[in-house]
């Protein structure tokens, strides 16, 4: 137990050097031999204007004990702030890697773009914030659906 507890105050004291993370969870454990860290249970996280809800995020570690990846899981939320532009949606699963800044949506993803007033309906979506890219695949009887507004011509 007093291992778990040094776990879990190093992954906050990390945290405190970039954003602040903010986890909440009705159950916590973690792994020092795998590095993860578990939250279930209408788990919550936000790191500055960023929120995700989930049944399950798992937090993954490098052997600096530095957070390399976070997956959250279970009928997903959220609410992003990227680059000024504010996304909202929802998926069963979405993964993010902040070293990289690339995102994965996947599973009946929903992602609104309120910024610039587009939705996306897809199974997977990866969208990669250093480079611009975006790769969006539909299912095999779910195709992409896209939503936007042009400007009209005169």
């Amino acid at each position: 137990m007093k291992k778990l507890f040094t776990y879990f105050m190093i992954f906050y004291s990390i945290n405190i050097f970039a954003d602040v993370v903010d986890i909440d969870a009705d159950h916590f454990y973690a792994s020092d031999i795998t590095h993860e860290a578990f939250f279930e249970g209408h788990a919550k996280i936000k790191q500055g204007a960023n929120e995700f809800s989930a049944s399950k995020i798992v937090v993954y570690f490098n052997n600096k004990r530095k957070a390399t990846k976070y997956k959250a899981s279970g009928s997903v939320k959220f609410d992003l702030m990227e680059k000024e532009i504010h996304y909202v949606g929802q998926a069963e699963s979405v993964e993010y890697a902040p070293t990289s800044s690339k995102y994965l949506f996947s599973g009946d993803v929903i992602l609104q773009d309120l910024t610039n007033n587009r939705t996306i309906k897809a199974q997977t979506v990866s969208l990669d914030l250093k480079t611009g890219l975006a790769d969006i695949k539909g299912g095999n009887k779910k195709p992409i659906h896209f939503r936007f507004e042009i400007e009209d011509r005169k």
